[in-house]
């Protein structure tokens, strides 16, 4: 026993609750090891995993290879400022084929046949021109002339921009060290001395025709090595890496962010493992638990696992296309990726779960789509169902039909006029024999609609023949019989219980009010006794009270009982709403004054109801006890009565004593008071009645609270009377 109450913990939803945070717990551990190793990635190439120091990477390489380029740029193409202003730094064949590009010029027997002068502002004939392209000669003329000086203008421009931004750039670096010289030694260019730059390790050397690179332990050459502003000139390049770094420039950050990247990728790929690891763990505990509450128990299934499987699959897989288009187009912060990621992971978490649910139910593959479908084809040819019938016998008539007519189509055409007349024989004998069943089916559905006819009239001893009802309407007429079976037991079952409760009522009515008025009269006879001894006069007198409260008790149950039930007779008659409500509060004037209460009646027309008066006496005394035992002492009463939809309206407003911090609607409940300490007198049951004999008397009865002010409303439907009994009580 205890090793099953070990195992079968397991399965309590503590667990599987701890299972899930666990599983997204490693699932966010898994999301951030991935966005820091995607940020690795996108800087550092999968060399960095091989590589000893920074040298040996490939982004140190390119870096290096921009810088270079940047150098050999402003020292050897461009040289100075000035030099650039002056256009000795113009690239005539870029400069031209800009210009064409630029304008559209096609090259071809004009172009041929001309020349742009060294100036850029005009154009040398060195050919014949064909007499039918003179006017294209012109125009092309007038655009060099007045187009290629400003084009001119602006690619030296262009050239100055690059100059500069090259000398800022260079400006900038702190750990790359250069400098360059000519034929005969004389150095042009760089930010380092020659003797400073050997002293370093990492150093490089390029000319035409001649390289030595030792940057680091495996070199590789760029196309940036074969540049051929050096291969033209007769410059040499001397270059070189400071180590240690300086910090300060972009060679530095690399440094950082290379150690960064190989101190981070151990640990990150220790912890996507076991991150890994434990979301499996945590999968498996769930798969092997997930709908059960004990150990071999019941499986339980889900609302998700009543959708079809293959909806839910394409359902997952639709989210998984969106999330992946997300992610890949929208998301733009690590929180909103972090929150489309979970709910990705829950999504397929509960999918999964879903699976499993299934699976140990064995109700996976009947669950699917095709599964349900192919079942309910089946229902087609089994004959359980109408509309299986249905189905069978339109298809049959149909094919029936269809193959008749077809014999007696294509019989003449073949020569078989006999067989043409048999078959029209057979068509009319066919019709008539399902015309037959037909109207026999329709026969069967009139003897249903007639059984459920007597149903709705109250009729639940009339019996459906099942020997009349055709097939097609069997498994219908069954249903209906079972309804009317069921109807019957269930009135007869309410009939037998309200007798038996009106039977119950009586009896104790008898057999509590008997005993109760003996001691009631008992009582009477004591306090009539000439006592000696207080207290026990005292006792007398509480004894009379509670007895007398306990009669109204019981008169009140059985009142109560009675209302509810509908074993009231009601004998309804014309009333008059205010004489009869100025007439309770006049019995009732004593206690009224005592609780320092004062009523103000409105009633701007007479207002005449069809009710019965004694009902409507024990409504209206309900209600004012009500409002003299709960109402603020020394308040007023607010009565209006008139006259709405058929209805006459009586409105009783009072202030409570106490606050009302309860719902109004429970107070026509049973044995439910106003007071929750049940200090004053009363049974809880007086409003409950109130209800009941306002509603078998045609009307209603609520009650509506604002802050403190209680609002009591009795609806009885109005008396009607004819045109001349209205004349005759004018009269009158």
């Amino acid at each position: 026993m205890a090793t099953k109450s070990k195992k079968s913990k397991l399965y309590r939803l503590r667990y599987k609750g701890i299972a899930v945070f666990l599983f997204f717990t490693f699932a966010v551990s898994i999301f951030f090891c991935g966005i820091v190793g995607v940020n690795i990635s996108r800087k550092w190439s999968w060399d960095v995993i091989n590589a000893d120091t920074v040298y040996d990477t490939e982004e140190f390489r390119e870096a290096f290879s921009r810088t270079l380029d940047r150098a050999v740029q402003a020292d050897i193409y461009y040289q100075n400022e000035d030099r650039v202003s002056k256009g000795a730094a113009v690239d005539r064949n870029d400069l031209l084929n800009g210009f064409k590009r630029y304008y559209g010029i096609i090259d071809g027997i004009i172009t041929g046949n001309t020349e742009i002068n060294a100036a850029y502002n005009g154009l040398l004939l060195h050919g014949e021109i064909p007499e039918s392209l003179q006017g294209n000669l012109e125009e092309y003329r007038n655009l060099v002339e007045s187009r290629l000086p400003a084009y001119y203008k602006m690619y030296i421009q262009r050239q100055l921009d690059e100059y500069k931004n090259c000398i800022r750039y260079l400006a900038g670096v702190r750990n790359f060290l250069y400098y360059v010289e000519d034929e005969n030694g004389n150095v042009v260019g760089g930010n380092a001395a020659k003797g400073e730059i050997s002293q370093e390790a990492r150093t490089l050397v390029l000319s035409a025709g001649f390289s030595s690179d030792h940057l680091g332990e495996n070199p590789y050459y760029f196309d940036t090595y074969e540049n051929p502003v050096l291969e033209k000139s007769n410059f040499k390049f001397y270059g070189a890496i400071r180590d240690p770094l300086l910090p300060g420039d972009e060679f530095y950050d690399l440094w950082q962010g290379f150690g960064f990247a190989k101190k981070s990728i151990p640990i990150l790929s220790c912890v996507s493992a076991v991150s890994l690891l434990g979301m499996l763990l945590s999968v498996i505990y769930l798969v092997r638990v997930t709908g059960q509450t004990e150990r071999r128990g019941k499986i339980q299934l889900g609302m998700v696992d009543r959708l079809y499987n293959e909806v839910h699959f394409l359902l997952v897989a639709f989210f998984g296309c969106i999330a992946g288009f997300t992610a890949h187009t929208l998301v733009d912060t690590i929180r909103q990726g972090a929150v489309l990621y979970l709910v990705t992971a829950a999504i397929l978490l509960n999918y999964l779960l879903s699976v499993a649910r299934q699976l140990k139910n064995k109700s996976f593959f009947r669950n699917t789509w095709i599964s349900v479908s192919i079942r309910r084809m089946s229902e087609l040819f089994t004959g359980s169902t109408f509309r299986g019938w249905m189905v069978i016998v339109m298809l049959c008539y149909a094919l029936g039909n269809c193959v008749i007519m077809g014999v007696m189509v294509m019989a003449p055409y073949y020569g078989y006029a006999e067989l043409a007349v048999l078959a029209g024989v057979v068509l009319v004998c066919f019709n008539g024999l399902c015309m037959y069943w037909f109207v026999r089916a329709l026969r069967s559905l009139k003897e249903i609609m007639i059984s459920v006819k007597e149903s709705a009239k109250g009729n639940f001893s009339y019996q459906l023949d099942l020997n009349k009802i055709s097939p097609s309407f069997l498994n219908f007429a069954e249903d209906v019989a079972n309804i009317q079976e069921g109807f019957k037991n269930a009135v007869d079952d309410a009939v037998k219980g309200e007798r038996m409760k009106a039977e119950l009522i009586t009896n104790v009515s008898h057999d509590l009010k008997t005993p109760l008025t003996s001691i009631i009269s008992y009582v009477e006879l004591l306090k009539h006794e000439d006592l000696k001894n207080e207290r026990a006069k005292g006792f007398i007198a509480v004894l009379y009270e509670k007895s007398y409260r306990l009669k109204h008790l019981i008169e009140d149950l059985i009142e109560a009982s009675k209302a509810s039930s509908g074993n009231l007779a009601v004998a309804k008659m014309r009333v008059d709403y205010k004489q009869l409500t100025l007439q309770a509060m006049g019995e009732l004037e004593d206690k009224t004054n005592a609780a320092g209460l004062t009523f103000k009646l409105s009633c701007d027309e007479p207002v005449f109801i069809d009710a019965d008066g004694g009902h409507m006496w024990r409504i209206l005394e309900n209600l004012l006890s009500n409002v003299i035992k709960y109402a603020m002492r020394n308040s007023r009463i607010y009565v209006d009565i008139f006259k709405m939809d058929g209805y006459g309206v009586l409105v009783m407003k009072n202030i409570s004593a106490t606050p009302i911090d309860f719902d109004e609607t429970r107070l026509t409940e049973r044995f439910v008071r106003g007071d929750a300490s049940r200090t004053t007198e009363g049974s809880g049951l007086g409003l409950s009645i109130t209800q009941s004999l306002a509603e078998i008397q045609g009307g209603t009865f609520g009650i509506q609270v604002d802050g403190d002010l209680f609002k009591a409303i009795v609806s009885i439907p109005l008396w009607e009377e004819d045109e001349e009994e209205e004349n005759e009580v004018d009269t009158l």
